[in-house]
């Protein structure tokens, strides 16, 4: 798998419900760690605060 395809595939997968997803990415740690990193860092980054900042 390419590089732009990595990224969109944790793109997609981040930006879902956690819940849902949960046992598929915790597949995906042993095949890919990168993309579980990246897919991870997302749902944080979606469920914090930062996530509700707005530019002013």
């Amino acid at each position: 798998m390419d590089d732009d395809a990595r990224r969109w595939v944790a793109y997609i997968l981040g930006t879902q419900d956690q819940s849902a997803f949960v046992t598929q990415v915790e597949s995906l740690r042993r095949r890919d760690p990168e993309v579980y990193f990246a897919v991870t860092v997302l749902w944080k980054i979606l469920a914090s605060w930062i996530n509700d900042l707005e530019e002013y």
